[in-house]
């Protein structure tokens, strides 16, 4: 995926002032960190599977998801747990239990200013962020909640090891 661009529109305001923009070029973030490369697979995922429902994409969208995930270095059961999450903030919380204390500080140290955010927001670069994940995940049942994926649909909520907060 190229870098990201923001582009403000020139508008024209009510009382005849114009708007000036400029556009912004992001730097890519998933080379420098696991979390953002988690985000960036989750797009990707959510965009072959799309709105169609196409079976051929949700296979391809979910085996492709493992087989990326796995090649960055995470646990057997980590593509499950990041695929079953029913919604964005789930996921956040998933991924952020599997990728470890050294890539949070990564994560939470980049310039999101200057580097691609993959993730809906940067909730998880707040100072409450880490707690209320490991509060989060000491009561984590399975995921009750009801799918706001397809992809997660199809995974469903299989039979997985407990999730944890690696260290």
């Amino acid at each position: 995926m190229p870098q990201e661009k923001c582009t403000l529109h020139t508008a024209q305001a009510p009382n005849d002032a114009r708007i000036i923009t400029r556009t912004i070029e992001k730097k890519e973030s998933r080379k420098l960190s696991r979390f953002q490369a988690l985000g960036y697979l989750f797009g990707w995922a959510d965009a072959i599977v799309g709105d169609d429902s196409n079976a051929a994409n949700t296979i391809g969208a979910i085996l492709g998801f493992g087989v990326e995930v796995d090649a960055l270095g995470f646990d057997y059961y980590d593509p499950v747990h990041l695929l079953s999450a029913p919604n964005w903030k789930t996921r956040m919380y998933a991924a952020w239990c599997i990728i470890g204390s050294e890539e949070r500080v990564v994560a939470t140290n980049l310039d999101y200013g200057e580097f691609h955010n993959y993730w809906p927001s940067i909730d998880f670069c707040d100072s409450g962020w880490n707690d209320e994940v490991i509060h989060w995940v000491s009561n984590l049942t399975p995921y009750d909640e009801p799918f706001e994926f397809t992809v997660a649909v199809s995974v469903g909520r299989p039979s997985r090891p407990q999730l944890i907060m690696k260290p």
